[in-house]
């Protein structure tokens, strides 16, 4: 399993990709910052769950972004920069249409 995370993380560590990461986070978090209210739970189209999983995939994407590479296997899966490209994409998706 170290393997699979190691080899995922090494082939999604390039420049072009790492400034994708880096602007999608950085535009989903302004999008929070600009409308609140559409990602409350309450009111918004997001339940409480996917709050927490756009907050994990906004972190990871700056932390890839920002050129951050965890050492260890363990980090570098649970701040996977490909899933976070993947829900930060859902998501802009879901709020567009």
């Amino acid at each position: 399993m170290a393997h699979i995370i190691a080899s995922l993380y090494a082939f999604m560590d390039k420049s072009p990709l790492r400034a994708l990461s880096l602007i999608l986070a950085l535009a989903f978090a302004g999008a929070i910052f600009w409308d609140p209210t559409r990602f409350a739970a309450a009111t918004g189209v997001f339940s409480v769950w996917q709050g927490f999983l756009m907050i994990w995939a906004v972190c990871a994407g700056v932390i890839h972004g920002g050129g951050f590479r965890p050492r260890r296997v363990l980090w570098q899966g649970i701040f996977c920069p490909m899933l976070a490209d993947i829900v930060l994409l859902t998501a802009f998706v879901i709020l567009v249409l």
